[in-house]
C-alpha cells in the first residue's frame, strides 16, 4: 500500500529511515522533496564521502545499484544510496532485472538505505515487482494536485511555512500557476 509523501516526511523528521524506498508519480515535488531530505539528513555530512553514492538510472543497471546496496558502510552506521532518474534504468522491465530486486527486497542489508526517485511515471500496477516493493518497501505515490484542490493545497503549504494567505490570494496564485508544484513552490519562496 502507497504511504503519504507527507507521511514519510514525518518519520524523516523523527530519524525514522527505512531500508528501502521507491518514489514514484506524475508530482516529481514530493519525489524530490523526500529525496532531499534524506540526502540531506540520513548520514551525517562527515560520513557523506565514503558512505553516500548517488547513481543516475540511465547509467545503472539494477545489478550495479544492488551490488552497491549489499555494500557495508566504512566506519559509519549507515550508508545511503539514491538511485535519481530511476524511470530509466536500462533493465527495469526485463525479468532478471526484476527477480533480482525482489530477491533484494526479502532480504535488504539493514545498514544501507536504498533510495529509487522514479519521477514522472509509475510502475505497471499489475507487475509483480510493483506489488512487492508496496509491501516490502516505502513506497510514495506523488500524485498531481487536482485543480480544485489547489487553493486547499495553497492555504496548507503557507500555514506549514508559519503564514497565512487570504483566500482571494490562494486562489489568484492557484489559477495563475496551475498545478505544478516545483513551479508554485518556487513563486511563493520568491514572496
Amino acid at each position: 500500500m502507497a504511504v503519504s509523501p507527507e507521511a514519510v516526511l514525518k518519520d524523516l523528521k523523527a530519524k525514522k529511515f527505512a531500508p528501502i524506498y521507491f518514489l514514484q508519480g506524475d508530482e516529481p515535488y514530493y519525489i524530490d522533496l523526500i529525496t532531499d531530505f534524506i540526502e540531506k539528513n540520513a548520514i551525517p555530512e562527515f560520513e557523506r564521502g565514503f558512505n553516500q553514492l548517488v547513481l543516475y538510472g540511465k547509467d545503472s543497471p539494477v545489478s550495479t545499484i544492488l551490488n552497491n546496496a549489499r555494500k557495508f558502510p566504512m566506519m559509519a552506521e549507515r550508508q545511503l544510496v539514491i538511485v535519481k532518474e530511476a524511470q530509466s534504468i536500462p533493465d527495469l522491465g526485463k525479468e532478471e532485472a526484476q527477480k533480482l530486486l525482489v530477491s533484494y527486497l526479502t532480504n535488504p542489508l539493514p545498514s544501507t538505505i536504498l533510495v529509487f526517485a522514479y519521477k514522472h511515471k509509475k510502475l505497471d500496477g499489475r507487475s509483480s515487482l510493483k506489488k512487492e516493493l508496496e509491501k516490502k518497501s516505502v513506497f510514495v505515490e506523488s500524485e498531481k494536485i487536482k485543480d480544485w484542490k489547489l487553493t486547499e493545497w495553497v492555504d496548507g503549504y503557507f500555514k506549514d511555512l508559519g503564514h497565512q494567505i487570504e483566500p482571494k490570494a490562494s486562489q489568484l496564485l492557484a489559477d495563475s500557476i496551475g498545478n505544478n508544484l516545483e513551479v508554485l513552490t518556487n513563486e511563493v519562496g520568491k514572496m
